[in-house]
């Protein structure tokens, strides 16, 4: 028998970097080339959901930003949760 569900799954993350990095000049060569971020909070969204889906940590390259640590960049695990959102199928 198996069985599938639909779980949404909740990361909190607490993001870090150095502002003065996220230049003009960056920000535009960062949407010419990765994709359409306009503000800090943007890359701060963008970077969380990635490091949520397990693409990138502090100690890595990361694609668009270089190494993290020269940017600023950290995050921290601030909590979470998991919750089973109904059952959807069950085959005999």
């Amino acid at each position: 028998m198996t069985v599938t569900k639909e779980v949404e799954v909740v990361l909190h993350v607490k993001v870090t970097v150095d502002e003065t990095k996220f230049t003009q000049e960056f920000m535009t060569e960062f949407r010419r080339i990765i994709c359409p971020l306009y503000s800090l909070d943007d890359h701060l969204e963008h970077l969380a959901q990635m490091y949520a889906r397990g693409v990138v940590n502090d100690r890595a390259f990361i694609e668009g930003y270089g190494q993290a640590s020269g940017m600023g960049i950290k995050f921290e695990d601030a909590g979470g949760m998991a919750t089973t959102l109904d059952r959807l199928e069950d085959d005999d």
